[in-house]
């Protein structure tokens, strides 16, 4: 019995073969590793921002629970001040690569009810630029205009107060 060598012409036939298979393969697992580590980059951010949210919350409503007064002595602005710093302190940026500064359209602190069944509502929202996959919004259907990359994050929460006089603006 005779056993059949394949290192003849067929061999000869599949040579590169594996190149190819590479070309083809090798665009497609980096849209996959630059899916995940983009995504993963946007997860990262939206859990800094809804962390900077709770933190403003969480200051105001602890804002006159030092155990002498039940004033609120945090106002809107120093409120502001606290989520501004926890979002530089994780370096979440503008667009264009500098500081966040929050505005009248990224940043909302209301407080709604009498006390003591105040509520406070601290909301941002933050934009946020895809870094590998820019173009990712038309897979989505969305249409893509000029110089608008980014998808917003947006962030609220709401505490209960444990202070008796609202803050001052």
């Amino acid at each position: 019995m005779r056993i059949p060598r394949f290192s003849g012409p067929r061999r000869r036939r599949e040579k590169g073969s594996i190149t190819m298979e590479m070309a083809l393969a090798m665009p497609v697992f980096l849209l996959l590793i630059a899916g995940v580590v983009d995504l993963s980059m946007l997860y990262w951010e939206k859990h800094v921002v809804t962390n900077a949210a709770r933190e403003g919350a969480r200051a105001a409503s602890k804002a006159g629970n030092n155990g002498m007064s039940d004033n609120a002595n945090l106002s809107i602005s120093q409120v502001k001040t606290t989520v501004q710093t926890y979002l530089r302190k994780f370096g979440i940026k503008n667009l264009d690569g500098t500081d966040i500064t929050l505005t009248g359209s990224n940043f909302a602190y209301t407080v709604v009810g009498t006390p003591p069944d105040t509520l406070l509502t601290v909301k941002l929202n933050i934009p946020y630029k895809m870094m590998l996959l820019p173009n990712i919004k038309t897979l989505f259907g969305e249409s893509r205009t000029s110089g608008d990359d980014a998808f917003y994050l947006t962030a609220q929460t709401s505490m209960a107060a444990q202070w008796k006089n609202p803050p001052s603006p």
